[in-house]
């Protein structure tokens, strides 16, 4: 019981033997071309850095139909333009194109895929593709790339200056504790509406609530009025 809860706990370095995980430099993300990217191809990077384990890329077999079941979207033309996108903005390559069974000997393959930032197979150098490529002026895309530079702009500008756009926002209070709360007989809930009484603070003393010791000694006084003759 103990080692199945504490199997994938990272070790002194930092690193896990049972846990891996998709790397995505901060090179690729604060590019022009992944701020370009829509929110599809975007997942759809990860989704093939997902299927990297090191040594297949240029193997990363993924169609548009499984990309789009990966995706969580049902419609295959958008799957379809988020690979394009990806092959256009060079984060990806294709390696080898879609097989489909012919004879009963055969195997049917999807797409096959390199990703541009890694090695390839046959010792093939990554080309860092997307580094040098832009969409083009007055499209979605290059809108959608200037507002993410400059978000990131201003991120890193309140960043270096220690002064967060969170902390430093007009529609939050001094941070610091909290005032005591105010007393309920300061509310200023009641009115005419509910009667305006104020709350008790306190329940008073009442015979009902005192209970009386029954033993063998004691006695029950009971207040019987009197009848007459």
């Amino acid at each position: 019981m103990g080692k199945s809860r504490h199997r994938n706990r990272p070790d002194a370095t930092g690193r896990s033997n049972n846990s891996r995980f998709v790397r995505l430099d901060h090179s690729i993300l604060t590019s022009n071309a992944y701020r370009s990217l829509s929110p599809n191809a975007r997942a759809l990077l990860v989704e093939l850095v997902m299927i990297y384990n090191g040594e297949n890329n240029g193997s990363l077999y993924l169609s548009v139909r499984d990309g789009a079941h990966r995706l969580g979207v049902a419609d295959l033309t958008a799957a379809s333009r988020a690979f394009d996108d990806l092959v256009a903005l060079g984060f990806i390559e294709l390696a080898q194109e879609a097989h489909f069974r012919v004879k009963a000997s055969e195997a049917s393959r999807a797409r096959c895929w390199r990703l541009t930032w890694l090695p390839g197979p046959g010792r093939k150098a990554p080309s860092w593709e997307f580094q040098e490529r832009e969409p083009d002026p007055q499209t979605p895309a290059r809108k959608r790339m200037e507002r993410g530079q400059r978000a990131l702009k201003a991120y890193r500008k309140a960043r270096d200056g220690n002064r967060l756009p969170v902390l430093d926002c007009d529609t939050l209070d001094h941070l610091g504790p909290d005032p005591a709360p105010g007393a309920v007989l300061d509310s200023d809930t009641p009115d005419k509406k509910n009667g305006g009484f104020q709350p008790k603070p306190h329940i008073p003393d009442s015979a009902t609530h005192i209970a009386t010791t029954m033993g063998s000694g004691a006695r029950c006084k009971l207040n019987k009025s009197p009848r007459g003759g």
